[in-house]
């Protein structure tokens, strides 16, 4: 029953919510507004389980000295103080002044941009490996990316004869044949999204339950 009763549950409500793709009255569109609103709050509610779940990982590995342990401490120290403040401050802590918004626009925010800073090194190395001119495709698409960088720089415009119509030739690289790219992959993770969700209505996807047959 553990896992039959979140089975039916589903069952009904992604019924009801693809219905909203073709019941156009306002009374169904009044119910699945609502269901999405119970969706908020138990996403509200995974966020708080997902909170527990990391100082249960983490917490035993620092006390044991662990690899790296002294990372996982930073992490939930940071995490106690953030906690702390927010809630000391209640509904004002994002405004100007309050401690919180100060840990978060000059702490949470440059760590940010520099941990994406850093997956750029991982996209350029990732760019070598994949430009190599092995075979055509691989060939063109090494053109493609060499055309494009050098007609968004300055110095493409300076190339004699071919300077003028580098961006008229860039603009159509990234209009056609990347555009179509994009919409392939953009179907192809639709399709999936769709089968995925399929298969999670009639159950017949059951790792979010914990794995095993009911």
């Amino acid at each position: 029953m553990k896992r039959t009763i979140p089975l039916i549950v589903g069952f009904i409500i992604g019924v009801v919510m693809i219905g909203e793709f073709f019941i156009p009255h306002y009374r169904y569109r009044a119910m699945t507004a609502e269901f999405l609103e119970w969706g908020l709050i138990l996403g509200a509610g995974a966020f708080i389980l997902g909170l527990v779940n990391l100082v249960q990982v983490n917490l035993p590995k620092v006390q044991r000295r662990e690899t790296d342990w002294q990372y996982k401490a930073a992490m939930l120290v940071a995490l106690v103080i953030t906690l702390i403040v927010g809630f000391a401050a209640g509904e004002s802590r994002q405004a100007d002044g309050q401690t919180f918004k100060w840990i978060y626009d000059y702490a949470f925010t440059p760590l940010n941009a520099t941990m994406f800073a850093l997956l750029a090194f991982y996209i350029a190395s990732a760019a070598f490996r994949a430009f190599r001119a092995r075979n055509m495709e691989a060939t063109v698409l090494l053109a493609a990316a060499i055309l494009v960088m050098i007609a968004r720089v300055p110095i493409g415009e300076s190339i004699p004869v071919i300077g003028d119509y580098l961006p008229q030739f860039m603009n159509w690289i990234m209009d056609v044949p990347n555009t179509a790219a994009r919409r392939a992959i953009f179907i192809g993770a639709a399709l999936g999204a769709i089968a995925t969700g399929l298969r999670v209505i009639l159950g017949m996807e059951r790792s979010h339950l914990g794995g095993g047959e009911s």
